[in-house]
Order: C-alpha cells, then structure tokens, then sequence
C-alpha cells in the first residue's frame, strides 16, 4: 500500500466511489491510494509537466493501477470525459483552481464532487465554487511542515447561501473550532498582539490590527 501524507489521506478520505480525476496528479499517489481502497474503479490523473506526468505514468505502472488510471498529459480539467463525477484540485493557488474550472464550465455539468486543497485565497475559492452551484459539505484544517492546509469537499447544490465569516473562517470548520483551527487563529492573534507591542505603527495600521484581533478571538 502507497503511505499518504496527513492532508492527502484526509482528501483520500472526502473522495466518494465515483469515476475520479486528480487535476495535477505530480506522482499520482492519491489515485493509487484509491484504487488500492476501493474507492476508484476507473479514474484520471492530470498533469501538464513533462517530468512529472513521466513519474505519473511509472508509478500507476508500478504499483499496478495503470488498467484502472489513465494518465492525462493535459491542462485543468480540459480534457476529463463526460462521467467524470469527483474531481480534486490539490496543491495549488486558489486563483488557478478557480481559473480552471471556469475554463471549461460544460465539464461542471456532471460533476457531483469537486475537492479542494488550495494553498491561498481560500475565501475567494469558497465563494466561487458555491456560485458555480455547489456547496459546503465538509472541511478540514491539517498542519504539516508549521503550514496550515484548509481542505473543503462541495457538492453540487441548487443554492448555497454562505456569509462573510463562513467564506473567511469556513462554515463546517467555524462550527467545529477543532485543536488546529483554533492554534491557527490563535498563532495570528500572537502575530498581531507581537506588532502592536513592539513596532511603530501608522493609526491606520492599528486600527486595522485591532478589529483584525477582535474578530479573530470572537471566531475562537
């Protein structure tokens, strides 16, 4: 069985059985992953570099999941078929993930699942996803390497009405305030507690940082 990282078993485990593509596959450890689970019977691993899509291709080969993933040396989502259902995006920045998605909106027509793992603008992604006529269904935060990794699964949902601090802080993961969301915010307060006492700051600035750390230890 292939080892997963923290944050690649927790989106391992978001993933319904369905016909799945993982857009930017790098090794492809996560299709190999659900293939060896059960979870995938037939899938895609997407990668757009050359070297990396060759190590993509030798390791399905290796570890013998090559008749069930089909390596795609493509771009996004462009060239994912029609029974596609579940897609994951892990490992980019959210304005690219948003940017291939709406790319090729005649691929959202039969997707249920899309997975995200993005790596800035994650309010942004949030926002965008849910107008695209999907919804929350679950989040998770992880640490790995002192960085913070917000994982957030939607499903296709004829409306999802999401406010300010649910696209800021996440809905599920608001709700839940678990051990490492709450040491995330509480590291920025620390950040923000740190500025305030020691630098010379404009009127501004602080004013800024203050409402910054009540909102903040509101969440919290």
């Amino acid at each position: 069985m292939i080892r997963l990282s923290k944050r690649l078993k927790i989106i391992h485990d978001m993933v319904p059985k369905s016909v799945v593509a993982d857009i930017g596959s790098d090794h492809g450890k996560l299709m190999i992953a659900l293939v060896q689970s059960g979870i995938v019977k037939k899938g895609f691993a997407v990668e757009n570099k050359e070297g990396p899509f060759e190590r993509l291709r030798s390791n399905l080969i290796r570890y013998h999941v090559d008749s069930v993933v089909t390596p795609l040396f493509s771009d996004g989502i462009k060239d994912i078929t029609r029974d596609v259902s579940t897609i994951v995006i892990a490992g980019m920045g959210g304005s690219s993930i948003v940017n291939i998605l709406k790319a090729h909106p005649e691929k959202l027509v039969s997707l249920q699942t899309i997975i995200i793992d993005a790596h800035s603008a994650v309010p942004f992604v949030r926002k965008e996803i849910c107008q695209m006529g999907f919804a929350i269904a679950d989040e998770q935060i992880v640490k790995e390497d002192d960085i913070f990794y917000e994982i957030i699964k939607f499903v296709k949902a004829d409306k999802a009405i999401i406010g300010d601090e649910d696209l800021e802080f996440g809905p599920i993961l608001r709700r839940e305030k678990c051990a490492t969301f709450k040491e995330k915010y509480q590291n920025r307060i620390n950040e923000i507690n740190s500025l305030l006492a020691k630098a010379e700051l404009p009127k501004t600035r602080i004013v800024s940082l203050n409402q910054e750390r009540e909102k903040l230890e509101r969440i919290v």
